[in-house]
């Protein structure tokens, strides 16, 4: 590597200072001297304009500056003032169109509300350029003089024109849901009303849209919101396609007996009570029209068909001969029938899904508890039960009645374990079934009545149950003793009925038939009732009857009779004493206590009446 010798000199050419050289350096003085000038001049005099600008425009606004499109540049405040409320009615009057469902509605701005804040506006103008320091003010300035600025108007609303105004228009839209409706009108024509949404218009938010448009001044239609609200019964048709076909015509129920036909014809009118038409939810919360039978109003009307259709079953009767003990049919079985109501009530609603004119009611069959050719399969041998008492010395009316009331019982079969019943065998007591008028205790006194001497009847099947050894279930004494019930045994076992409240009843305690045979012997004067069946050993041990608080019958009592002649004298009433009576049986059968019963019976005591006459014949 080469080095440089330490004191090595290293010289250049020498420039030479000439005379054009010093002309040239001169003239670019000159020139940027003069060019400061000028500039300085200029700098000068924008200053001095812009002072004379802010002078000029010192009380007054900055050119440039419009507001509601006009321009406000050069004017004082007052004079922007005056010339913003004179535009301020074409401001206001912009119109705001409202629209719905092809119906619209054309409004000023000013009757939504509107109100211009002129003097703010105008203190917003005049306030442009001078809000800043002052190179802000100035760029403001000129980009106001260069380019104009808008000052947006201030705008106030008042709510209350435009609810007013919406409100009015609400009136025409809103309406309430409406259900479906079904109408049944008097002579039976159907009307159908649809369901219909409910409206409603929300003026805070339809009042929000009209402002936002007219704060915009845009001349896009609002279009009114609108809530609808859903009715709750939609759904009408099925039920009105039902109750139009159910009433068309009217409904025919018939039922098929054995010997004939029954028919019940239930007009359209009467149905449509028979008819229960409601509302009811479906599972996605709408609601429909259904149409149900109302079954209470079916259930009494078949129960009243039932009385027109019924057949109780008829037990066959049997009699024995006491001579050779064969046993004959003197009334043959029958089978009995009802309507079949509850099936019935389902075959009524099954017309709603399937509606008909003509339904066949169904019936229930209900066989005898006793049938005809049960004669030579029951055993009818034995005596097991038999009781007499007497009637000699009564009326021919009390006979006639006695010997009617027991007819209704000869031949009567009572299964195992059967209630016998007085009443649900005597039936009516009336002159088309043979009974006479006789003497009747009535109350605390005796008269004449239809069926005097049925209790006769009443008393020896009483008897005949009581000393057969079977379950007394229900026995009544009568109100006073009565001589005819008292023979050979005494008072205390006597049974009293009076249909339908007070009756005798037995039951057949047995696992045998007993079979029910009576006997009236006019010429002895007696009742006898026998229990034929098969013998069952059963002992019945009788105490009394036990008589105590006897009670004195009292003085006679004698009743004025306009009827009768002057000073004649008439016993009607006997005396009797009044006791408590006290009959026990006790029933066993080897060995064993079947039944214990104390019979108490209370007599009211019974004075003598006799009646005195008045009358002026003699």
């Amino acid at each position: 590597m080469n080095k440089v010798p330490e004191h090595t000199v290293v010289s250049y050419p020498a420039r030479l200072l000439t005379a054009s050289h010093v002309r040239t350096a001169l003239t670019r003085y000159h020139v940027l001297g003069a060019a400061l000038i000028v500039l300085t001049s200029l700098l000068v005099a924008l200053f001095l304009a812009i002072v004379l600008y802010q002078i000029v425009f010192l009380e007054r606004i900055f050119i440039g500056v419009r507001a509601l499109g006009i321009e406000l540049g050069g004017m004082t405040r007052s004079q922007a003032f005056v010339t913003l409320a004179t535009r301020s009615d074409s401001f206001l009057n912009f119109p705001v169109v409202l629209r719905y469902e092809g119906k619209t509605w054309v409004v000023s701005v000013r009757q939504v509300g509107a109100v211009l804040d002129i003097p703010q506006a105008v203190a917003h103008a005049y306030a442009f350029g001078r809000r800043g320091d002052l190179i802000g003010n100035i760029l403001d300035q000129l980009r106001a003089l260069f380019f104009g600025v808008e000052i947006n108007p201030v705008v106030r609303y008042d709510s209350g024109p435009a609810n007013a105004l919406l409100a009015e228009i609400a009136r025409q839209i809103n309406r309430p849901a409406r259900d479906a409706e079904l109408i049944i009108q008097p002579d039976l024509t159907m009307l159908t009303l649809p369901a219909q949404n409910g409206l409603s218009v929300d003026i805070d938010a339809t009042r929000s849209l009209v402002h936002q448009r007219a704060l915009t001044r845009d001349l896009t239609p609002v279009e009114l919101v609108v809530h609808e609200t859903p009715p709750a019964i939609v759904e009408i048709e099925p039920a009105y396609q039902i109750v139009q076909t159910l009433l068309s015509a009217p409904l025919v129920l018939s039922v098929a007996l054995p010997e004939r036909r029954v028919e019940r014809v239930i007009p359209p009118d009467e149905l449509l009570s028979m008819l229960i038409i409601q509302e009811e939810a479906n599972q996605d919360g709408t609601g429909r029209i259904v149409v149900t039978f109302d079954l209470d109003k079916w259930k009494s009307y078949l129960n009243d068909f039932a009385r027109e259709v019924n057949r109780a079953p008829l037990d066959a009767r049997f009699q024995v001969d006491p001579q050779n003990g064969s046993i004959s049919v003197i009334r043959p079985s029958q089978e009995g029938y009802q309507l079949d109501v509850e099936r019935s009530l389902t075959l009524i609603t099954e017309l709603i899904n399937r509606p008909a004119h003509h339904l066949e009611l169904p019936l229930l069959v209900i066989p005898p508890a006793v049938r005809s050719d049960a004669a030579n399969q029951i055993y009818f041998g034995d005596i097991v039960a038999e009781a007499t008492t007497t009637f000699k010395g009564s009326s021919e009316a009390r006979v006639r009645n006695i010997q009617v009331a027991a007819s209704k019982f000869h031949g009567i079969v009572v299964p195992p374990g059967a209630l016998f019943s007085f009443n649900a065998y005597l039936g009516p007591i009336t002159a088309e079934e043979g009974y006479e008028r006789s003497l009747i205790i009535w109350g605390d006194r005796t008269a004449v009545g239809i069926g005097g001497g049925i209790c006769q009847v009443s008393t020896t099947l009483f008897r005949a149950a009581f000393f057969g050894g079977f379950e007394i279930v229900e026995r009544w004494a009568h109100g006073y003793r009565v001589s005819w019930y008292e023979i050979e045994f005494g008072p205390g076992l006597d049974a009293t009925i009076y249909a339908p409240n007070i009756d005798f009843k037995f039951r057949n305690d047995t696992e045998h038939f007993l079979l029910i045979q009576s006997y009236v012997d006019q010429e002895a004067g007696t009742l006898t009732f026998r229990f034929y069946g098969t013998r069952t050993q059963r002992q019945v041990a009788v105490e009394g009857p036990l008589v105590e608080e006897v009670t004195s019958p009292g003085a006679p009592e004698y009743r004025q009779d306009p009827s009768l002649p002057k000073g004649t004298v008439k016993q009607v009433e006997w005396p009797r004493e009044g006791a408590k009576v006290t009959v026990r049986r006790t029933v066993t059968q080897n060995g064993i206590v079947l039944h214990q019963d104390e019979l108490v019976s209370r007599y009211r005591p019974w004075h003598a009446v006799y009646l005195v006459g008045t009358g002026e014949g003699g």
